[in-house]
Order: C-alpha cells, then sequence, then structure tokens
C-alpha cells in the first residue's frame, strides 16, 4: 500500500484548492474557471475568497468530462444539470449512443480514405512515365471552380476551396482526386480552373476511351498535351479537349521534385458508327 503521505490527492480530503483540482483531472485553471462562468461547476469560497472543489465538484467533474469527450457542448450539459432525472439521463444516454454511432462511421469513413491514400502511393510505382496509355473511364462527377491561373499557389487556393465543398474526408497527402484544367492553347493563362473528383459533384466528365500519359517532375502540362496530340494524329484519332492534369505526387506527398507525378488525360471523340 502506498504511503499516505505520497498520495498527491489523498482520500478523505474534502476540499481542493483550484490547482490541485487542474492537476487532479489534467486540465487547465482556465477551463475550470470558465466551467464555472457557464454554470457548470460551483466550487465553494473560502474566507480568503479562493476556490475549494468539494466531492460534488468531483463527480460533476466526472461527468463533464466525459459529456465533452464525447462532442456535447456546454450548454447541453448544463441544461442536463438543470434537470437531472431517470428519464432525462436516459434520454442524455441516447444521444450519447447516436454520437457515438455517428463517430464511429465517421471514423470507418476516414479509414477508408487513409487506405486509399496508401494503396494510391503504391499505385505510382506501376506507372510509367513518358508512354501514352488508351483509357476506358467510367463518367467522373466532381466538384469544379473555373478560374485563370498559372502559379502553383493560386492552384493550392483553388483546391482548398474545392475541398470545403466536398463533405468527404479529402487529403492533400497521397490524393489523385485533385487535378487542374488545362486552358485552349491560345489563351493567356495555363489553366483555365480546377476540379476535384467526388461521387456527389455537379459536374459530370464524360466516360469513354481517354488518351493518357504521366510525367515526372515540374509541371509540364502543354509539353505533354502536345505530345497526346502528336500521338493521336499519327494514330488517326480525334480528342475532345480540355486536357485533365492530374496530380498523384506533389509537394504535399514528397519535397524531392524528382518523385512528382502527374498525369495528363483527354477524352477521344468517339467514332460514328455509321462510317
Amino acid at each position: 500500500m502506498r504511503n499516505q503521505k505520497n498520495e498527491p490527492f489523498p482520500f478523505g480530503k474534502k476540499l481542493y484548492t483550484i490547482g490541485e483540482f487542474s492537476k487532479l483531472y489534467h486540465i487547465g485553471t482556465d477551463t475550470l474557471r470558465y466551467y464555472e462562468e457557464k454554470g457548470l461547476l460551483s466550487p465553494d469560497r473560502g474566507e480568503n475568497g479562493y476556490r475549494y472543489y468539494s466531492a460534488k465538484s468531483i463527480w460533476r467533474m466526472n461527468v463533464i468530462l466525459n459529456l465533452r469527450r464525447l462532442g456535447f457542448s456546454v450548454d447541453r450539459i448544463r441544461e442536463y444539470f438543470q434537470n437531472r432525472t431517470v428519464d432525462t439521463t436516459e434520454s442524455l444516454i441516447d444521444e450519447e449512443l447516436a454520437l457515438i454511432r455517428r463517430q464511429i462511421a465517421a471514423l470507418q469513413e476516414l479509414r477508408q480514405s487513409v487506405e486509399e491514400q496508401r494503396y494510391i502511393i503504391e499505385e505510382t510505382r506501376a506507372l510509367v512515365p513518358e508512354t501514352v496509355r488508351r483509357l476506358a473511364l467510367p463518367p467522373r462527377n466532381a466538384f469544379v471552380i473555373r478560374k485563370p491561373y498559372d502559379a502553383d499557389e493560386d492552384m493550392d487556393l483553388l483546391m482548398r476551396q474545392l475541398l470545403d465543398r466536398s463533405k468527404n474526408p479529402v487529403f492533400m497527402i497521397g490524393n489523385n482526386r485533385l487535378a487542374s484544367i488545362l486552358a485552349p492553347e491560345d489563351a493567356p493563362h495555363q489553366f483555365e480552373g480546377a476540379l476535384l473528383f467526388d461521387p456527389k459533384g455537379t459536374f459530370t466528365l464524360p466516360g469513354g476511351a481517354y488518351l493518357s500519359i504521366c510525367y515526372a517532375g515540374a509541371t509540364a502540362s502543354r509539353s505533354y498535351a502536345g505530345k497526346l496530340s502528336e500521338y493521336a494524329v499519327e494514330h488517326g484519332l480525334v480528342l475532345t479537349p480540355p486536357f485533365i492534369d492530374l496530380v498523384w505526387i506533389d509537394i504535399h506527398t514528397s519535397e524531392n521534385d524528382s518523385e512528382h507525378l502527374s498525369e495528363l488525360q483527354v477524352r477521344i471523340q468517339a467514332e460514328d458508327p455509321e462510317t
């Protein structure tokens, strides 16, 4: 058995100072004062004006921490303390269960997204730069912001705005759902907008046959658009712009420029079955 004099908070103690109470719960004294201000705690006051926390404060603090951990607001906790019966406690438990179910669902969604990140990074190792591929792609929904830009900083800002539109957890690390829309060759800007592939997106990129080429290093969309156009001419294909420049690996995943990887895609015009 531990010696009582070594116990920082010995059993049987009637009152705790704000400093002792703060250490007991590993929270700041400012938080304790905030809970008092909001009516969750009501410590006693000594003749010296100091706060002293009793057994009543202990059980209330236990409940507060439990409910705050689950995401209950301070106002909801105060409402519960003001009308605490078997019925209201049962109702609160039902709310707790609903919150836990939502948290589990959010964690499962988060896990799926992180697993997708891991898979995408592994998939990049199988991509061969400088090689034109023909792909059969399904229709893809996306959120789109059409705003001309050139600088990477402008792209990052547009990407941030796109992420705000998506309700799914999307991460910049290991993510190939973000892309730029290459502007026409005679446009004053390199890109005419950005998109985020998302099943809930309001814009649909048509499915069908696509030409694709991956390239390493810094953005060189114009150059590789030319390579795809040359390939199309050589093989009698008609392309249907815009060219979509997808990000596989960029500064968010690696600071090494040589590891950066992008993919340019453009749809092939479908042949007329009557010709």
